[in-house]
């Protein structure tokens, strides 16, 4: 009789201290170590085109074609941080970040841990992947102004490998805040020297410029090649760690 009580007496501060065990890892996520939030923001979303490059001219001239970018979605593969620290070379890789509307006055971000330290000669990198499924890595939708004055809607169904790339300044990491960093992505950069011209004769679905590895192709890959000259850091912001997931 006496054993059992031992037993049950046993049993009971064990299932007390795993009671107490998973009321702990149900609490507020923990607040050591320190984390980097990444981010992706579109800007400069309307740009005007040129009228003629390398002798291909419009025939209208009325006024300055122009195209302005209303919508885009992106699906990340990961964001990357390439770094010094002290002599040794440093990789930050985050999970992938999907369904992200680079338009969103606040950003959607992702975190990975960092160490404390000085980080310098610092790169980010958001990569970009093709896929077989619908979440291709980006899209953009908006319209395209002529020298005329007609506005024709414009898509840019982008499925295919690519890295945006953006440097910034050291950083010391003390341990004491979380740092975040949103990776400006310059739309106006993606038609660098296309004339309005070449707009006006692209390809049209359903009354839509579309612009995609199928459709419009010289245009897409004239596009991609500008993918690397889109980025653009805009430093580290530092905030409370008790702000993590707000």
């Amino acid at each position: 009789m006496k054993k059992q009580l031992i037993t049950k007496g046993f049993c009971a501060i064990a299932l007390a201290f795993m009671f107490s065990a998973c009321q702990k890892n149900g609490s507020s996520p923990s607040t050591t170590g320190t984390q980097l939030s990444f981010a992706m923001s579109a800007d400069n979303s309307s740009t005007a085109l040129p009228s003629s490059v390398g002798g291909l001219t419009t025939n209208a001239t009325t006024g300055t074609a122009s195209i302005a970018w209303t919508s885009g979605i992106a699906n990340i593969a990961y964001f990357k941080l390439e770094a010094k620290k002290g002599n040794t070379s440093v990789e930050i890789k985050s999970k992938a970040l999907t369904n992200v509307d680079i338009f969103a006055p606040i950003p959607a971000k992702i975190a990975a841990a960092i160490d404390t330290g000085t980080y310098r000669e610092i790169e980010i990198k958001i990569v970009l992947a093709k896929t077989t499924t619908a979440n291709i890595p980006l899209t953009l939708k908006g319209n395209f102004t002529t020298a005329g004055g007609a506005v024709v809607p414009i898509e840019f169904d982008f499925n295919d490998d690519a890295i945006i790339k953006a440097e910034l300044e050291n950083i010391t990491v003390d341990g004491k805040t979380d740092l975040a960093t949103t990776i400006k992505f310059h739309l106006n950069k993606l038609l660098t020297n296309t004339a309005a011209a070449i707009l006006d004769k692209a390809d049209r679905v359903n009354g839509t410029i579309v612009i995609s590895s199928t459709v419009n192709v010289a245009l897409y890959n004239a596009i991609k090649a500008h993918f690397e000259l889109c980025g653009e850091g805009k430093g580290f912001e530092h905030h409370d760690k008790s702000e993590r997931g707000k």
